[in-house]
């Protein structure tokens, strides 16, 4: 089972989410479209979180109102910077056919370099191969932007792409779902994404081993592969969480001990991107 927290705040529920191996923590909007009080940017918090924690998933929500170079560029930083472990919710903020452009654009832009296009050869004085760097020449019905991108390649290949299951489209790793949407999330949608249910929990009164059985029942009858939880107040639903809800589910056997090994998304069990642009001759 994946599981992953979402987070209102800056606080100490990342620190806790990874001391008990959840997934990763999402900060920005949801499938809702709700937002956290904090009012800052997700990605800004995102780069706080990476200073407080170290094997845990960040995924940030970055909006398609930001310009595509700048999104890209964004997050290829934050996925150098956080050694591979950034994720994306890719929210859209008006047209369906702008948005679905968007996203393509940012997708070859993180593309526009090769894995081994960096060769810092200092006795040829040769800083990348040049053939493995491209520019996208992307002209387009709302965005021209020819590229390449000013950042390489980041560690995952590209950052792990989570889309909401009313917009997403073939390149998506995880598809969102609310909770009581799970007929929305036949395989037929995205069939190599991860399907994830969002669930808001109350557990002030406790119950964490009645929310242990309700994602359990869930998953076993192959509705979802894991859940994104919301807490109705993170001060107190998270420490409840990982005391009472999560055990519960390990002792099941459906919620991990410790991290494997590897980036992201490897440890999501997710096949590392191919390149579109690999072996394509020149800029």
């Amino acid at each position: 089972m994946i599981l992953g927290l979402r987070l209102d705040g800056l606080g100490d529920g990342a620190v806790l989410a990874e001391q008990a191996a959840v997934d990763f923590v999402l900060l920005g909007e949801t499938a809702g479209g709700a937002r956290g009080p904090v009012g800052a940017d997700p990605l800004s918090v995102a780069a706080f979180l990476m200073a407080t924690t170290n094997r845990i998933g960040l995924v940030a929500c970055v909006s398609d109102d930001w310009a595509p170079f700048n999104v890209a560029r964004a997050v290829a930083s934050f996925d150098v910077l956080s050694a591979g472990r950034c994720g994306w919710l890719a929210s859209s903020a008006g047209d369906a056919a702008r948005s679905a452009e968007h996203l393509d654009v940012v997708l070859q832009l993180l593309d526009s370099w090769e894995d081994d296009a960096l060769v810092f050869d200092k006795a040829t004085s040769v800083f990348a191969d040049r053939t493995k760097v491209h520019r996208i020449r992307h002209s387009g019905t709302f965005y021209t932007v020819d590229g390449p991108l000013n950042a390489p390649r980041s560690p995952q290949g590209r950052p792990v792409l989570i889309q909401p299951v009313a917009s997403a489209g073939a390149e998506a790793d995880i598809v969102l779902s609310d909770f009581d949407d799970l007929d929305r999330m036949s395989r037929d949608l995205v069939p190599t994404a991860i399907r994830l249910a969002e669930v808001p929990f109350d557990l002030g009164a406790g119950h964490g081993a009645a929310l242990a059985d309700r994602l359990s029942a869930a998953y076993l009858a192959g509705g979802c592969e894991g859940f994104l939880l919301t807490p109705a107040n993170a001060a107190t639903d998270i420490p409840l969480l990982v005391d009472q809800g999560l055990p519960a589910l390990r002792a099941r056997g459906l919620m991990q001990t410790a991290y494997g090994g590897g980036d992201f998304r490897t440890r999501l069990g997710l096949v590392r991107p191919a390149n579109r642009f690999a072996g394509v001759v020149g800029p």
